[in-house]
């Protein structure tokens, strides 16, 4: 794969940009607990540190999350599925978090009071965004919990102020905006060019139903590249197995591109 990848990309810039859980760290049972491996980490620097080469992380995570996770090597980090971004001399932040701070607030209040009867819920605040994780939840439990935290944010998704992401045994409330990770891809993409004055090849890789935003955005001579059992598209090129064949991968890339 890494041949083929390497003949697509050619003399261009290879902008490679990357989900984090479920595609650089396996999915673990809490978001606290996710975590690269020291493999995947040490290719991660390697690839990094490539001249031809830019390497970006666009997480549903809050930007300083993700950022403490996987390190300095990452040029661009993306949070909030790219509502926030961060690079060399560089920070975007959508103006629509500001006004979704304290509905977020009195949500995360609200959600904790109205499932406390299931155990194994985990809410994530994520200041801008809020995540209800079920993983942990009892299986015979986890759906009605799903359809109880959708249900409170009923009124502000159907006044558009929020909208709702699915996920992997989880669902998602952040702000009611057209922006996405596709576009996040496309804004640094637009950074990227400007700063390595030459074309820009993307490859993006991603496990989740957010990264088909991502895999939407590529064009024709870009490489989407599917992680896990997920996301079930048509818009990617390759699958790969899991996080460890994401770090040899890269490994392979080093070696190709050095």
């Amino acid at each position: 794969m890494a041949r083929e990848i390497q003949a697509r990309v050619g003399t261009r810039h290879l902008l490679l940009l990357t989900d984090f859980d479920g595609t650089l760290a396996e999915l673990a049972p809490t978001p606290d607990a996710a975590a690269l491996s020291d493999a995947v980490r040490a290719e991660i620097d390697a690839l990094a540190a490539l001249p031809s080469v830019t390497f970006g992380v666009v997480s549903g995570r809050r930007l300083t999350d993700v950022a403490q996770r996987v390190g300095p090597a990452p040029a661009f980090v993306a949070g909030l599925h790219g509502l926030e971004i961060a690079g060399p001399d560089t920070v975007f932040h959508h103006h629509a978090l500001e006004s979704v701070g304290a509905v977020i607030g009195s949500l995360m209040h609200a959600a904790a009071r109205q499932l406390a009867w299931c155990p194994g819920v985990y809410l994530e605040d994520k200041t801008y965004a809020l995540t209800c994780h079920v993983r942990l939840a009892p299986p015979a439990l986890a759906d009605r919990a799903l359809e109880e935290f959708e249900a409170l944010a009923e009124p502000l998704l159907e006044a558009r102020v929020l909208k709702l992401l699915t996920g992997a045994k989880a669902m998602e409330l952040l702000p009611a905006t057209d922006w996405h990770k596709g576009r996040a891809c496309e804004w640094i993409r637009g950074r990227v060019r400007l700063a390595a004055d030459e074309p820009v090849a993307i490859v993006y890789l991603g496990d989740d139903r957010t990264d088909e935003d991502a895999f939407a955005a590529l064009g024709d001579e870009d490489i989407a590249l599917g992680v896990g059992e997920r996301p079930h598209t048509h818009l990617i090129d390759w699958r790969l197995a899991g996080p460890a064949s994401v770090g040899r991968l890269f490994g392979q890339l080093v070696r190709l591109r050095r």
